[in-house]
């Protein structure tokens, strides 16, 4: 017990040793930083959401925002990592699960309830419609890279778990959550313009 709690402490004071450092002198310092704690912050992030991905997601984003904003370089430093890290990912959850309710309530409140359609046999017209978002999907799914494309394809459309797709890719398991989170995101963001254009 002692040596582990030892072995915690030195890494713990090592890490805090090269967050001192610039982000941009250490760049191999968020890999070590995504191996060494991505099991945790998916554990805080599973305390949220009921669905895997979702929680793979944020956990994969947790580590995207600690890179982009170089949260790593403003942190608290009177605070381990962990709980710091912790504290972020908690953060980043909740400010997912408060989007979704505003998205949720502002469906709602747009829509008459007395007038919503019953869905159980979708009219000729929501049927086109959904057959032409399916194919508007499909077209930006093809202009993807090939990189984000494959685990798309083999996740949605094939129905591979994230494991599978790792030994099918040969890659490593927390790559392909990755993959999988910035091909969503560049699907997301190549089918906005359309989306707006349509307004």
């Amino acid at each position: 017990m002692a040596t582990r709690s030892t072995s915690m402490f030195m890494e713990e004071t090592a890490l805090c040793a090269a967050l001192n450092q610039p982000l941009q002198t250490r760049p191999e310092l968020l890999s070590t930083i995504y191996a060494a704690h991505y099991r945790h912050v998916l554990r805080v992030c599973r305390r949220f959401f009921r669905q895997p991905e979702d929680a793979e997601d944020a956990a994969a984003e947790v580590f995207l925002k600690l890179h982009r904003v170089l949260a790593l370089e403003t942190r608290d430093e009177a605070l381990p990592f962990r709980p710091w890290v912790s504290r972020v990912a908690s953060r980043l959850c909740i400010d997912r699960l408060r989007q979704r309710k505003r998205e949720k309530r502002s469906r709602v409140d747009e829509a008459d309830l007395s007038e919503v359609p019953d869905y159980s046999t979708p009219s000729p017209l929501s049927q086109v419609l959904r057959k032409e978002k399916r194919l508007e999907v499909r077209e930006q799914l093809i202009r993807l890279p090939e990189k984000y494309k494959v685990p798309l394809v083999l996740h949605y459309y094939k129905q591979m778990s994230y494991s599978e797709i790792a030994r099918a890719l040969k890659r490593q398991l927390p790559a392909v959550r990755m993959m999988i989170f910035r091909a969503k995101e560049q699907l997301r963001r190549n089918m906005q313009p359309e989306q707006s254009g349509k307004n």
